[in-house]
């Protein structure tokens, strides 16, 4: 009887254990979930689990930004047990680093940030905080690889990152250090050149950082190349893009020289605007076969179907071009139209392309004033009061300065 007794107990006991340690679990896992899922400043998460270090961590990095990096003694007191019970996690490291920062402390701060970099290489501030000293401290080959790497893993924040770097390039004491970082990471110099071509800097430096293979990709679409021609053109500097242009390009001073560039439609490389820019879409089409412009315009809407960005001298020009195509009915209707790119942007020639049925010249002559340092040329689609679509192809286009041009 008494064992029998004994033995009720013991199991009393151990049920109320086991009852007692699946509580335990329940709730550890509960304090786990929550911090997981729910924000860490949720009242709820706090309640649960107000010294799990994750979100102590998380709680003091949020505050970080929030409180642009004065975190109270609590809170950094906080930070100091959590990096305690998580030797492993690079967060303490970026808190208390920057905090040494504020306390002048720089050598101590870049000791601890160094220390979180090692345990955690891709946080992204503790790059940024290194790069700052390490460029107030004249540790330039330091500061170029911070910089290399924070491209990397910045993102959508590279074009920041390059811009940086950009000014960085500019100095210097720090050129030779960002010159030899971007030649082992072409990703990250075609970065730094292209936000350089967007900026006021000028091309002379552009061109003397660029190593021989960012030279060869400067022409590329999305490259530096095309970025710097269209800042400088916007800038109404034409002709220092046509030059920067020529250079990107390797184009012949022939090649360059000519009033419009590739009349014959053999599709030299070269961007626009100083190329030919061709539409397609709801307009109608323009597409270079066979050393001729092949149009086929739909005749509902008014627009450009072709343009090209020229840089004329003061003075008389004749132009023509031959075209083919079928007799043009009474409607919609193409046109070459020239105009001043700047100022008021008068409009300095249209000749109206009308079809025969025949290859046939149209030709006109037109002056540019003084005030006209760039023009634009463009084949425009008129529509009329009906829509008639036109298929015309346009060959051996001709400009060029007539007696009475000045020099």
């Amino acid at each position: 009887m008494t064992t029998e007794r004994t033995n009720r107990v013991r199991g009393i006991a151990s049920a109320v254990l086991l009852a007692g340690a699946g509580l335990w679990v329940a709730g550890l896992c509960l304090r786990t979930a929550a911090v997981r899922i729910l924000p860490p400043e949720t009242p709820v998460v706090r309640q649960l689990a107000p010294h799990n270090p994750d979100l102590v961590l998380q709680r003091a990095t949020l505050a970080l930004v929030k409180q642009r990096g004065i975190l109270d003694a609590k809170t950094l007191a906080a930070v100091r047990r959590a990096a305690l019970a998580a030797p492993l996690d690079a967060r303490p490291y970026l808190i208390l680093g920057h905090q040494q920062l504020l306390d002048g402390q720089p050598q101590r701060a870049v000791a601890t940030l160094e220390a979180g970099q090692r345990l955690d290489p891709r946080q992204r501030v503790i790059h940024l905080l290194l790069l700052d000293r390490y460029l107030r401290t004249g540790q330039f080959d330091k500061a170029a690889t911070q910089f290399a790497v924070s491209a990397r893993l910045v993102g959508s924040a590279g074009e920041q990152i390059a811009a940086a770097m950009a000014q960085m390039s500019l100095d210097p004491a720090t050129h030779d250090a960002v010159r030899q970082t971007l030649r082992t990471d072409p990703g990250l110099e075609r970065g730094v050149l292209v936000a350089m071509a967007r900026s006021k800097t000028d091309p002379s430096t552009i061109f003397g950082l660029a190593s021989p293979a960012a030279l060869r990709d400067a022409g590329t679409s999305d490259s530096w190349g095309p970025a710097l021609i269209a800042r400088l053109a916007q800038q109404d500097r034409y002709a220092d893009a046509r030059a920067v242009w020529q250079r990107v390009y390797r184009l012949s001073p022939a090649q360059a020289a000519t009033p419009v560039f590739d009349p014959a439609f053999q599709k030299l490389p070269g961007s626009a605007p100083f190329n030919w820019t061709l539409a397609s879409g709801t307009l109608g089409a323009a597409d270079v076969q066979n050393r001729a412009l092949n149009i086929d315009y739909y005749g509902r809407d008014s627009g450009e179907l072709a343009n090209q960005l020229l840089v004329l001298r003061p003075g008389s020009y004749q132009f023509g071009v031959t075209l083919e195509g079928s007799k043009t009915a009474a409607g919609s209707s193409l046109a070459w139209t020239l105009q001043c790119a700047t100022g008021s942007k008068a409009q300095l020639l249209k000749l109206v392309l009308a079809g025969t049925g025949t290859p046939h010249r149209a030709a006109a002559r037109f002056t540019v004033p003084a005030n006209c340092p760039a023009q634009r040329l463009a084949l425009i689609g008129e529509a009329g009061e009906f829509p008639v679509p036109i298929n015309a192809t346009l060959r051996d286009l001709d400009l060029h300065a007539t007696s009475e041009s000045t020099s």
